[in-house]
């Protein structure tokens, strides 16, 4: 069985990333919806069969503590000549973009040294800093209660996923969870993670919507089919134009996921 089953067995038997704060790229104002038609309107009006989270910016906010450890050390010590954009990793497995940074800017460290100091700043940020959106818990009931499939899409690595469920009893909440690191495929924003989450959910991926805070995990979840919400739980100006709604804050998410239940 693999680790990604027992998850899912627990549970119910107990780039071009545009552009974001720091890139070039704009940001609608959240009044405007780019890509909802009015078809897309009178299909958000009904409860979606299943909704796949991403974990990092959405239910567990952390977003804040890694742009501080990427602003202050994991950029400046990669390539400390070059001013990546943060844009150039949110929302991605850390440890594809290497090659990527690598074949774009001078970086000064190996592959093996980049990744240690996301895993340095991961155990700190998840097993101190990072905290559980507010009324995230009780929305997650309220979506099972009213029959809605329930997944955790993220790019985060299972140690990190593991820290943060023993601090804010996450997996409980889910039908599936689901790691950049359990796909066979590339991670966000290739829609290889939300296809594989409505698959493991048993929905179409254009039955299921998706909660994104980034522009890579949006790119990912529209590529898949899927319904979009853009979260801007933290205030920032990422570029979230491809949505189809915005969410700015956990009562609006609520309200836009719950609104037709």
């Amino acid at each position: 069985m693999t680790r990604e089953h027992e998850i899912i067995a627990y549970v119910r038997d107990s780039q071009s990333a545009v552009a974001d704060s720091d890139g070039i790229g704009i940001s609608l104002p959240e009044s405007q919806q780019p890509n909802q038609s009015p078809s897309d309107r009178e299909a958000m009006s009904q409860p979606p069969a299943a909704v796949c989270f991403d974990m990092d910016g959405v239910l567990v906010q952390s977003e804040d503590h890694w742009v501080r450890a990427q602003r202050g050390e994991i950029l400046p010590t990669a390539a400390p000549n070059d001013d990546i954009p943060l844009s150039a990793i949110t929302g991605r497995n850390y440890r594809e973009v290497y090659p990527d940074l690598d074949a774009e800017y001078d970086l000064e460290i190996s592959r093996e040294a980049f990744e240690g100091l996301f895993e340095k700043h991961g155990e700190r940020i998840y097993g101190e800093e990072a905290t559980f959106l507010d009324g995230a818990h009780e929305l997650l009931d309220d979506l099972r209660d009213a029959g809605v499939a329930l997944a955790l899409t993220t790019s985060a690595p299972w140690a990190w996923i593991d820290v943060a469920d023993k601090r804010f009893d996450l997996l409980s909440k889910f039908d599936v969870a689901i790691s950049a690191g359990d796909i066979d495929g590339p991670g966000k924003p290739e829609p290889d993670i939300y296809e594989r989450g409505a698959a493991e959910l048993g929905v179409a991926p254009e039955d299921c919507w998706a909660v994104e805070d980034s522009t890579a995990g949006a790119r990912a979840a529209v590529a898949a089919g899927m319904t979009t919400i853009g979260f801007r739980g933290d205030g920032d100006e990422t570029d979230l134009s491809m949505v189809h709604e915005i969410a700015d804050d956990a009562a609006s998410l609520r309200q836009v996921l719950l609104g037709g239940v």
